[in-house]
């Protein structure tokens, strides 16, 4: 059992918990960054959604609802570490309307991050393998090839 509840869902999860760094630009022009503690479940139904084909060649579309964000996107970037997997990065093209809800969910107990100049250093890359981890691989998420 873990002893630091999902930032999401606020239970105690038997799992490893990912940590995803939420980021955008504010009407300022301002990044905004906010670090989730999350559990399978969660990730599965908040981040995996937005993690849709990289191919752009027929344009840009929000992950969300399916409309051209070509000419007008807000977009939405997460950076998770994945226990025993590494890192993902995601890119997501959302239109204005759905950037509100995805940026709601990505802020639901999740820590505010100072601005990066402010900051002394990167946190630390992902852990080493565990038990736990195996709730990662029952979604279909394995570990890289070294």
């Amino acid at each position: 059992m873990s002893l630091i509840p999902c930032d999401s869902c606020d239970r105690k999860v038997p799992e490893k918990l990912c940590q995803t760094t939420w980021a955008w630009y504010n009407a300022n022009s301002e990044r905004v960054a906010y670090r989730q503690r999350l559990c399978t479940a969660c990730f599965c139904s908040i981040v995996l959604p937005l993690d849709q084909d990289k191919d752009f060649e027929n344009g840009l579309t929000c992950p969300a609802c399916g409309i051209s964000t070509e000419h007008d996107m807000d977009p939405v970037y997460a950076t998770a570490y994945i226990p025993g997997q590494g890192k993902t990065q995601i890119e997501a093209p959302t239109c204005a309307s759905c950037a509100v809800t995805v940026r709601s969910r990505a802020q639901k107990g999740a820590q505010k991050l100072e601005d990066r100049m402010s900051r002394g250093s990167e946190p630390q890359g992902p852990s080493t393998g565990t038990a736990r981890e195996s709730y990662w691989e029952s979604i279909g998420i394995v570990p890289r090839e070294a």
